[in-house]
């Protein structure tokens, strides 16, 4: 007994703790958010008026872990304890079939198909030495000076940047092209720009900025030919076989995009038409969640972790309504997919795991452990599930073709795209050019921003707040 008894005792502890708290909630017939906390009384020092220490016996909320410490089995009578949940929200759903929902008509055209071949032979070009004059899309070396109220704040040799008014060292060098434009070897170009708002020098943030380039050497893209060697080196006997995978392979990133937009409308309208109250306190793992099916997004993308990490600073970052937003519609299509019994296989996640795999040129394996370390299996199977409940609803919604909204001006200019990043490990910076496929790749996606969901009107709505046990 006394060999075992400390063991036995916190077993026992464990056990009853767990199996009161689950029977508390049966009782109550609530639906906990998360992981409970626990009140427990704690002994902690105070300084009174006199100056001297004194202990004074306060209550505090704590997790299981260390509700566990301080909690202890009497010897006789009842073990009792209280816990605070954040308990899910309740609230009606709307009728779920006939959801008016728009769809833009969109198609391919043979000049999308052009502009993407013009596309994959930029990919493979290459960038050749030239003494200039500097043009558009080519690449230079050279030194790099910025300044802000006479004070250098960047200074650096041998810097490679596309001729364009790219962002570089946390600054927009807007009109970086226009000096550069007809430039030669040893010429220096300055502008004057500004410091953005968001720059990581509060003191900087608004203040014009001078910037200075020497040019030391200039590259210039060479595109290769269409020909047979060309079709050879990317896998294809025939222009007319590249041209027709070609435009299956938009029709589908198309579809894809129109049908990513309507399901963003679907939950534009769910969100309306179903008013409720989160819990005051966001949960911190729920928040997390919707963090992580960011990440999954991106994965999906084939962007490397470095990369994954990098937006999912910023998008911590963000406003507090974006949450609000993905929290609520999480739970609208928990209550749903609850309601039809759409559930996912083991299948189906792991034919989602060998996509991300396939996109990001890693094993299978790999991936799989990856997202097991994150929480990353539980985000991608509900966001599967998430998908089959908006196709479920999108097969049943009231589906009207619209012209899709006109493109902004600066859509149908030349689109200062990002640089060819991997073209610019061993050549400098290739950058590109908007396709015609991708702004209407483009022109669908913000369809995803029009909703034709109409007021909700005075619902009853459903509130949610922490609650002890």
């Amino acid at each position: 007994e006394k060999r075992f008894a400390s063991d036995v005792g916190e077993q026992l502890k464990d056990q009853l703790i767990s199996s009161g708290y689950l029977a508390a909630v049966e009782k109550e017939d609530i639906k906990p958010l998360g992981d409970p906390l626990f009140w427990i009384k704690v002994k902690e020092e105070r300084v009174g008026e006199d100056g001297k220490p004194r202990q004074v016996e306060t209550e505090k909320l704590v997790s299981l872990q260390e509700a566990l410490t301080s909690l202890s089995v009497p010897r006789s009578g009842d073990l009792t304890f209280t816990c605070e949940v954040e308990l899910k929200p309740e609230f009606d759903l709307p009728e779920l079939e006939g959801i008016p929902v728009e769809k833009p008509q969109v198609s391919i055209t043979d000049e999308d198909v052009e502009a993407e071949i013009k596309r994959i032979r930029g990919l493979r070009a290459r960038f050749e030495p030239t003494e200039g004059p500097i043009q558009r899309d080519d690449a230079v070396i050279g030194h790099l000076r910025i300044s802000v109220d006479g004070e250098t704040i960047v200074e650096e040799e041998n810097v490679d940047l596309p001729v364009r008014d790219v962002f570089a060292f946390g600054i927009r060098l807007t009109g970086f092209e226009k000096a550069l434009t007809g430039k030669k070897p040893d010429d220096t170009a300055s502008f004057e720009t500004t410091v953005p708002d968001d720059h990581d020098n509060l003191d900087l943030r608004g203040k014009t900025a001078k910037v200075e380039f020497t040019v030391k050497d200039i590259k210039r893209m060479h595109v290769p030919p269409l020909d047979a060697a060309f079709l050879e080196q990317i896998g294809f006997e025939s222009e007319e076989e590249l041209r027709k995978t070609t435009r299956e392979m938009l029709e589908s990133r198309l579809e894809e995009t129109i049908r990513e937009g309507m399901h963003e409308r679907l939950g534009d309208y769910l969100i309306e038409h179903t008013p409720f109250d989160l819990p005051e306190d966001l949960s911190r793992r729920q928040t997390e969640r919707s963090l992580a099916r960011r990440m999954i997004e991106l994965y999906q993308m084939g962007l490397p972790e470095t990369e994954i990490e990098k937006h999912l600073d910023e998008l911590r970052d963000k406003a507090r309504e974006q949450t609000v937003r993905d929290l609520k519609l999480f739970f609208i299509l928990e209550k749903i997919a609850e309601q039809l019994d759409i559930q996912v296989s083991e299948e189906e996640i792991n034919g989602a795991i060998a996509e991300i795999a396939r996109r990001s040129n890693r094993r299978f394996d790999r991936v799989r452990d990856e997202l097991a370390k994150r929480d990353g299996l539980t985000v991608l199977y509900l966001k599967l599930r998430d998908r089959k409940v908006l196709d479920h609803l999108l097969g049943q919604a009231k589906i009207t073709e619209v012209e899709p909204p006109s493109e902004p001006q600066e859509e149908q200019e030349s689109a200062e795209e990002a640089s060819a990043a991997d073209k610019k490990k061993n050549e400098g910076g290739a950058t590109k050019k908007k396709t015609s496929a991708e702004k209407r790749t483009a022109t669908a996606a913000r369809a995803k921003k029009k909703t034709s969901a109409k007021s909700a009107g005075e619902k009853k709505s459903g509130k949610s707040k922490g609650k002890k046990t």
